[in-house]
């Protein structure tokens, strides 16, 4: 007989894998709830109906396919009324907030464009806290469980500081304690990169269980799922793909060093490089997706100087991945941002670096999905990471009454 506390461990483990099967099917039985979990019919039984009392699933009959006979079968699905969450995206000249239910529907959106630059801490905390008090204050429901603020820039591990940022003059902010203070909730800061695999926790084309998120835009990011969790440092949060060296010496990068995969595979390094630029230009200002969209079509059309560019991106981004590949196992690639419109220019040179930097090449027939919309991807992932996160505190029996 198990103890106590060992039996209690696995009756939250239960919990956490019956909330985890009803959100990735969205709708779901008991029945099915056993079959795909391995779950007895009983104990799967018994936990949907825990849920359901304490208000975190819902039941309605199932329509009936066919001429099958007898009692329709009770549907389970997530309760929206349980909580709410607030996602918030901090990048280059903007804040946007969304506000989303315990079933992931967004509530309320509201965006403001602002330069954040000359800021220093409690003047980003002002910006951030007014706008995010105005979406919370649109909507209705659940109580707010948590704040998930997904930023351009290195976040601490304890998921609180915003360390340093491009996009923010001032360095080491604080975020998570005064917006707690002026929120009322819970609140998490991560690196918007490295929150980029959550995204696909619950959907269908993200069943791998390791896959790496690599966005091509504002700057190089990277986000790695690994034995089905998302990699975070013991220092950070984030995975610093974009400021691996990739040429000693070579062109500056907005981090202040010089010769990252950055400074040749960010939208900046591409267009510096497509218009003959200096090495130090447009460091500081961003690249607008039509700028990028006509670079694209001028490499298209002939453009040698845009092709090269966007070749030298290419090959930046395939000798990082070969060196990766070299630490780790192959693994799919989900291309985000404004570079994924242009993968057709960049594909080669990726797969050629790959192989020639890879032992014996391996990786170099890797899959690629391609997500161009960055906002979708940020603001999908945050919410999913939220929901899961307020999951974890409801598989504790009895967490709903007691918040």
């Amino acid at each position: 007989m198990l103890p106590k506390a060992d039996s209690e461990a696995v009756r939250r483990q239960n919990r956490r894998i019956a909330l985890e099967h009803v959100r990735r099917w969205q709708r779901s039985t008991r029945r099915r709830l056993s079959q795909e979990t391995g779950l007895s019919m009983s104990g799967a039984a018994a936990i949907a109906t825990d849920l359901v009392r304490e208000g975190l699933l819902k039941e309605s009959l199932a329509v009936q396919q066919g001429a099958r006979r007898g009692r329709p079968e009770i549907e389970l699905s997530v309760d929206g009324g349980a909580a709410r969450i607030a996602a918030i995206k901090i990048a280059v000249g903007e804040v946007s907030v969304s506000v989303a239910d315990y079933a992931g529907c967004v509530l309320a959106t509201r965006h403001v464009s602002v330069d954040l630059m000359p800021m220093d801490g409690d003047g980003l905390v002002d910006v951030v806290a007014g706008l995010a008090a105005a979406a919370i204050a649109e909507t209705a429901g659940g109580p707010l469980k948590l704040v998930v603020v997904a930023v351009q820039g290195v976040s601490d591990a304890e998921s609180r500081r915003l360390l340093w940022s491009p996009i923010v003059g001032t360095r080491d902010i604080d975020l998570g304690g005064p917006l707690r203070d002026r929120l009322g909730a819970p609140v998490v800061v991560m690196n918007d990169c490295g929150l980029m695999p959550e995204r696909f926790r619950w959907s269908s084309d993200g069943a791998m269980r390791d896959f790496a998120t690599l966005f091509i835009g504002f700057g190089v990011g990277m986000g790695l799922r690994l034995g089905g969790t998302t990699f975070r440092g013991s220092h950070s949060s984030a995975v610093e793909f974009g400021h691996m060296n990739h040429v000693p010496g070579g062109a500056p990068c907005r981090c202040g060093n010089a010769g990252c995969i950055e400074a040749y595979a960010g939208d900046y390094a591409i267009l510096r490089a497509a218009r003959g630029e200096d090495a130090g230009k447009g460091l500081s200002r961003r690249v607008s997706d039509s700028e990028m969209q006509e670079l694209a079509d001028a490499a298209r059309a002939g453009d040698a100087r845009a092709r090269a560019a966007f070749e030298r991106a290419g090959e930046a981004l395939g000798y990082g991945l070969g060196r990766l590949f070299t630490l780790i196992d192959p693994l799919p690639v989900a291309f985000v941002g404004s570079g994924a419109h242009a993968m057709d220019l960049i594909e080669p040179s990726i797969r050629q670096a790959i192989a020639l930097s890879a032992i014996e090449g391996v990786g170099a027939d890797i899959p690629f999905l391609v997500f161009p919309d960055v906002d979708a991807i940020v603001l999908e992932a945050s919410i999913a990471f939220g929901l899961a996160a307020v999951d974890d505190r409801h598989a504790v029996p009895g967490a709903l009454e007691t918040a």
